[in-house]
């Protein structure tokens, strides 16, 4: 399955400003706003030894969402550019016929998968472990959800998830950064989705992003690791990164893809 998604930074902890913002927003692109709830997400990220999957762009997770639903994730890019990333995503629940089907991704992926269909245990964890994947970032997102609906036919088009994400540091601490999901429901939005980011970041709350949530979170907990982000200059009293914070993620991330490209 294909996934068409462009990622925001928010710049302000209003949210309900924020919220009100985007469903004028909404409005004037011509779909009815519809509030659809707020979920608790919890995020395990996985690699092997030298981040293989991270290096040929890829994301493996398990997802707990409200503490009850779990679905295992792997995500692959096909297309990035400054507005949206379009990527193959299997998402399901965890089965052996489902480990089946992941396994044989990863083996292309690298050699260090092949001879591993006897690794299944019916604990997506254990079978990680199993297979030589480890932990690389755990996350929280307290995300809120507004659908735009088409007025017309009544079918959904666009989700748009607030997402309040926290990242844990192996002491611990916690950074925090807020970020604003637009996904595409519908087939062919591409063109609907460059206009909604072009209209969004004319707003000073709002700053495009090109990287992921595991991109920045990743980079986020490395400079904070190596004392590289300062207490009330990078991030506030509540652990959220401020546009200076954020300034040095976006620097790192991307001296990080030059040398990769180089």
């Amino acid at each position: 399955m294909s996934e068409i998604e462009t990622a925001i930074l928010i710049l302000s902890s209003d949210n309900r400003l924020i919220i009100e913002k985007i469903k004028k927003m909404i409005s004037i692109h011509g779909y009815k706003a519809t509030e659809a709830g707020t979920v608790i997400i919890n995020d395990e990220y996985f690699d092997i030894q030298d981040n293989v999957l991270k290096k040929n762009e890829t994301n493996l997770r398990i997802r707990t969402t409200n503490n009850e639903s779990i679905k295992i994730t792997l995500k692959q890019d096909k297309e990035k550019n400054e507005e949206y990333f379009d990527r193959i995503e299997m998402e399901k629940s965890w089965s052996h016929l489902f480990y089946e089907e992941l396994v044989n991704k990863l083996e292309v992926i690298s050699d260090q998968f092949q001879y591993s269909r006897n690794k299944y245990d019916d604990d997506p964890k254990k079978t990680f472990c199993n297979l030589g994947l480890n932990t690389i970032l755990e996350k929280e997102t307290k995300r809120s959800i507004i659908n735009a609906v088409n007025d017309t036919t009544s079918q959904l088009e666009f989700e748009f998830a607030f997402d309040y994400v926290t990242v844990f540091a192996k002491s611990k601490n916690p950074i925090g950064f807020l970020e604003l999901e637009i996904e595409s429901k519908s087939k062919g939005n591409q063109t609907k989705i460059n206009q909604f980011v072009k209209d969004i970041i004319k707003d000073d709350f709002f700053r495009q992003w090109s990287y992921n949530k595991l991109e920045t979170g990743l980079a986020a907990i490395h400079l904070y690791e190596k004392n590289e982000l300062e207490e009330s200059k990078d991030y506030d009293k509540d652990h959220i990164l401020t546009r200076r914070g954020l300034g040095k993620i976006e620097s790192y991330l991307n001296n990080l893809e030059s040398n990769i490209h180089s």
